[in-house]
């Protein structure tokens, strides 16, 4: 009898041993299984399943790599996704490049037709000037002779003249950058 619980003892031992053993074979860190293997730490990259029974292992559903080849996997992939960064950051780079070009093309383009169109309004202000000084000029001395009646038209002429160069003055031209 001392034999038999010298042998169940023992053997529970073995097994309690052997199921804290197996259990501390496996941790999980940021969706990774680490399984200490043979060979050294080695990564679970699909699913882990559990043991049923404490005495058996886990399985991976998936490949099971070293912690070197892990590293170098993902700092491949690093490396990887920092290219295609750097390379749709160079294509906004050259696109906004192109976007100024043709902004500064507008700008350009807006100031040479306000240039112009202030010059087209400084001849109809200047022609409507002379017109108009042209047609007081020429009226007949007749009706210049009442001094009244030509300080009235004087007064007119200035007002209309005043007129004509508030509707028609030229605005200042912005400068390009």
């Amino acid at each position: 009898m001392k034999t038999l619980i010298c042998i169940t003892t023992i053997w529970l031992v073995f097994f309690i041993v052997g199921a804290s053993s197996v259990q501390s074979q496996t941790q999980v860190v940021e969706g990774y299984t680490f399984i200490r293997g043979g060979t050294g730490p080695q990564v679970c990259l699909g699913r882990w399943v559990p043991p049923k029974d404490v005495a058996l292992p886990g399985v991976c559903e998936g490949q099971v790599v070293g912690v070197d080849q892990l590293t170098a996997i993902s700092t491949r992939l690093s490396a990887d996704r920092l290219d295609q960064l750097l390379l749709a950051l160079t294509s906004i780079d050259q696109k906004l490049a192109v976007n100024n070009d043709q902004i500064k093309r507008l700008i350009e383009a807006t100031v040479n037709t306000q240039t112009s169109i202030d010059q087209q309004v400084r001849q109809v202000s200047e022609f409507l000037r002379e017109t108009i000084t042209k047609r007081f000029d020429a009226l007949p001395e007749e009706i210049l002779a009442n001094d009244l009646f030509k300080e009235e038209l004087t007064k007119l002429k200035e007002d209309i003249l005043k007129e004509v160069e508030k509707h028609y003055s030229t605005r200042s031209t912005p400068s390009t950058r």
